[in-house]
């Protein structure tokens, strides 16, 4: 495929963060992964991304938290190594990440992020991928990468990679707390019982989508199977599930593993008044509205 005649494309984005509204683990597969079944929402929680695409062949990525890594363990230069198959390998960048999303919470940022980083890739190369080559590459990257190269409501299986749009989300107020706890993810896959959940739920998709449909009116109704596994080894996760129960929102739950935890309200004063409650105990909060997009790209400057 003929490459763009441009050497160098800016761009900025925004990169927004999900929440698993349910997740069951299904079984542990052949390849290591495990197969799972969950329903994603995007929400407005993003990061902000500088991104310059260029045909240096290198990758220099830069963080606002310095606790997050900046070398090949990073999403985004993962992403654009996986999109090199498809723009040569001199393809290079230089990669601005301002995290507002926080890191090892089960809400998606370095996933979205990586998301951000193809899109631009295959606008600044002007590759112009089909659907199936921007997934293929993403499922490369990590198993929420393909979601967030969309967002919204979706149902996910497989790995994650495997979606399925669902009646759009509109309504609802997100509050999401993340204790100072970090959870491994192979750890949770890892500790999950399955003598004891060998026969895991299935979705009926025309069931959730009526649930959807109808929310906030009727309540969500579906859970996490890691919290089954988290919360008795992690007491804070479990003890800021339950006060976030207490407080009657339309539904509660675990985000992937965690350890961010996320109610949903009709009232935006509600959700912000608890997030000062959990804030001055030094959690994390956000205060959110479901997105139905993860990624805004947009030109910066082009050279």
């Amino acid at each position: 495929m003929p490459r763009s005649n441009v050497t160098t494309r800016r761009y900025t984005a925004r990169a927004r963060a999900k929440v698993n509204l349910a997740l069951e683990v299904i079984r542990k597969r052949r390849d290591g992964f495990h197969e799972i079944e969950t329903i994603l929402q995007s929400i407005d929680l993003c990061d902000r991304l500088d991104i310059e695409i260029n045909r240096t062949g290198k990758v220099i990525t830069t963080c606002t938290d310095p606790e997050i890594p900046t070398d090949e363990r990073n999403l985004c230069n993962r992403a654009v190594n996986a999109m090199r198959i498809h723009a040569g390998g001199d393809l290079g960048a230089l990669i601005h990440l301002e995290k507002h999303i926080p890191p090892s919470a089960g809400l998606g940022g370095g996933s979205s992020d990586a998301a951000a980083v193809i899109l631009a890739v295959d606008r600044g190369a002007a590759l112009g991928l089909s659907r199936e080559a921007l997934e293929a590459a993403a499922a490369r990257v990590g198993s929420d990468v393909p979601f967030m190269l969309y967002g919204g409501t979706m149902f996910a299986r497989g790995r994650g990679e495997v979606l399925t749009p669902l009646t759009t989300l509109r309504q609802g107020v997100f509050l999401i707390v993340k204790p100072p706890v970090d959870i491994s993810t192979a750890w949770a896959y890892k500790n999950l019982n399955f003598q004891l959940t060998r026969h895991r739920y299935r979705f009926n998709l025309k069931a959730v989508n009526a649930i959807l449909a109808r929310f906030p009116d009727v309540a969500l109704s579906f859970r996490n199977a890691f919290e089954d596994v988290v919360c008795p080894s992690y007491p804070l996760v479990y003890e800021v599930l339950e006060e976030l129960l207490a407080s009657k929102p339309r539904f509660a739950s675990m985000s992937g593993s965690g350890s961010a935890v996320f109610a949903i309200y009709e009232s935006e004063a509600q959700a912000s008044q608890l997030a000062g409650r959990f804030s001055i105990r030094g959690f994390f909060t956000a205060v959110a509205k479901p997105s139905p997009r993860a990624v805004d790209l947009n030109p910066a400057e082009v050279v």
